[in-house]
C-alpha cells in the first residue's frame, strides 16, 4: 500500500504555497517558476489534470481531495 500522506507531508520548508484550499474553480500556486509543469493527481495516483505555471483550473474535478504536484512538490488541496 502506498503511503501518499507521507510524501504530503514532507514537503519541503522552502516551499510552494497554494491558495485558496480548498478551492472551487482555481487554485494558485506561490512560489513555483512560470514553467513550472503543475500536475493534479486523485488520491489512488491517478493524473487527472496538467497546467503550467502559476495558476490551475480545478472547476472539473469532483468535490475531495487531491494531491498536486508542482515540479519535485507535492501538496494536498480540497476541491469543494
Amino acid at each position: 500500500e502506498m503511503e501518499i500522506n507521507n510524501a504530503v507531508s514532507e514537503v519541503e520548508a522552502n516551499s510552494i504555497v497554494i491558495y485558496p484550499n480548498p478551492s472551487q474553480a482555481r487554485i494558485y500556486v506561490a512560489g513555483a517558476n512560470a514553467g513550472t509543469p503543475i500536475r493534479v493527481f486523485d488520491m489512488q495516483g491517478h493524473l487527472l489534470l496538467t497546467a503550467t505555471g502559476t495558476e490551475c483550473d480545478v472547476q472539473s474535478l469532483a468535490a475531495g481531495t487531491y494531491l498536486l504536484q508542482i515540479g519535485t512538490q507535492v501538496v494536498r488541496f480540497i476541491k469543494q
